[in-house]
């Protein structure tokens, strides 16, 4: 063989051998946020602002999270959870959601809280084609847009956790509608798609007694007062109220009600019916008992010796300290947080060993297990191809006990899905 013969044979050689290395390569390429040892995930939360009572849940999350990693990880990966503090102002998500995104290069945005917050940035993350998954809001979006045109498009690879607000206010209307026939329902509502959502369920479950409403009065997410709506609701001969508010203005509604010598029968939407939160209206002079609410967590008060709340509590002992007092003060944000995280990991897991956001996906659509151990006793997580709600039960309860009291259970677990 000539010398010119042996070179090209050897560039032949050279320049399949760089193929095959390319496409090995490429078949061991990973999405962004994932390596060999670690995956970075994040989310936005209101840290300080209106909102700031439901800080308690990403902290939660962080010490799952810490807790699993202490404990291998995931399929030997270590889970590095970035939080930013959005205020509960839409106007900060966006930008601090691409800085996640493009900077951070996380491979999810997990348990972001907020309707308005994730109404902001669920085109931009599908666009960019980011899980944007168990968002902490129950707006039912979230669930119905995965395959439906929503805003323009639709939303695949967004969906929430908890069960949405029209099914609970759905559940709400059919006891009225079955238990007070004479009601007159007087609503206060965060005047946005949050509160919205829950007066739609709540018209579809009064059916046709829907003309119970009497009055509806909205207010604005950054109000610091309620005291109007409320007069007013009680000026209109309301003798039902329906509280649709985050903690703050929800605190406000049960004081302001009974400092005003009104005594309505009273629902509280689950989004405030923290037993934490209940308990500081109570200390500020509310009439509490009777109340009416819905749950799908556990509470680690009334159900301390339950395994899931055992372990809950030495998780956070072990990797939040700092937040054990907060958990032995029946803080629910904080069972709510460890739940999202639970299923956060079980996708995960179920995505493979080499996850991808496509795999991680397909997972969180695949979901079919009873064993989150922070759930109300009963409750299952199910998702599917076509179902993107992945709670669907609820537990009716009523407060007892007065201001330092707590929920017990109505019934038994009801299925409100769609």
């Amino acid at each position: 063989m000539g010398i010119k013969r042996r070179i090209a044979g050897a560039l032949v050689v050279l320049a399949v051998a760089g193929i095959a290395v390319s496409a090995a390569a490429g078949a061991h390429r990973t999405d962004p946020g994932i390596t060999a040892n670690s995956i970075t995930i994040g989310g936005t939360f209101p840290l300080t602002g209106v909102a700031a009572a439901y800080k308690t849940i990403p902290l939660a999350e962080q010490a799952y999270y810490a807790y699993v990693n202490a404990h291998g990880g995931v399929n030997g990966r270590d889970i590095d959870f970035k939080v930013l503090d959005d205020a509960y102002n839409p106007a900060q998500t966006v930008p601090l959601t691409q800085q996640l995104v493009e900077q951070s290069k996380v491979f999810a945005v997990v348990g972001s809280l907020g309707t308005a917050p994730g109404l902001s940035t669920w085109t931009y993350l599908n666009q960019k084609q980011v899980p944007q998954v168990f968002l902490a809001t129950g707006d039912s979006y979230w669930g119905a847009c995965e395959k439906k045109s929503c805003a323009g498009s639709t939303h695949p690879y967004t969906i929430g956790w908890q069960p949405d607000y029209p099914a609970e206010g759905r559940m709400y209307g059919k006891y009225i509608a079955q238990n007070m026939p004479n009601a007159k329902v007087g609503i206060i509502y965060q005047n946005d798609a949050f509160g919205k959502n829950y007066i739609a369920g709540l018209v579809q479950g009064l059916g046709a007694k829907k003309s119970l409403i009497t009055d509806e009065e909205g207010f604005n997410a950054t109000d610091t007062t309620v005291t109007q709506q409320i007069l007013a609701l009680k000026a209109k001969g309301c003798d039902t109220l329906f509280i649709v508010a985050t903690p703050s203005q929800a605190i406000a509604s049960l004081v302001t009600a009974t400092k005003i010598g009104w005594s309505p029968t009273t629902f509280l939407s689950n989004v405030s019916n923290n037993p934490f939160f209940v308990h500081i209206a109570g200390a500020n002079g509310a009439n509490l008992d009777g109340v009416i609410s819905s749950v799908y967590t556990a509470n680690q008060t009334t159900q301390a010796t339950l395994p899931g709340m055992v372990l809950g509590r030495q998780i956070i002992s072990g990797y939040a300290g700092a937040l054990l007092p907060q958990w032995d003060a029946g803080d629910g944000n904080l069972v709510y947080g460890l739940g999202v995280a639970w299923t956060f990991v079980q996708a995960l897991q179920q995505a493979g060993k080499n996850p991808t956001r496509a795999s991680f996906l397909a997972a969180v659509h695949n979901l079919n297990t009873s064993k989150n151990p922070f759930l109300y006793p009963g409750i299952s997580l199910k998702t599917s191809a076509t179902d993107g709600f992945p709670i669907e039960q609820l537990q009716l309860v009523k407060w007892s006990g007065g201001a330092t009291g707590n929920w017990q259970a109505v019934g038994s677990v009801q299925n409100v899905g769609h």
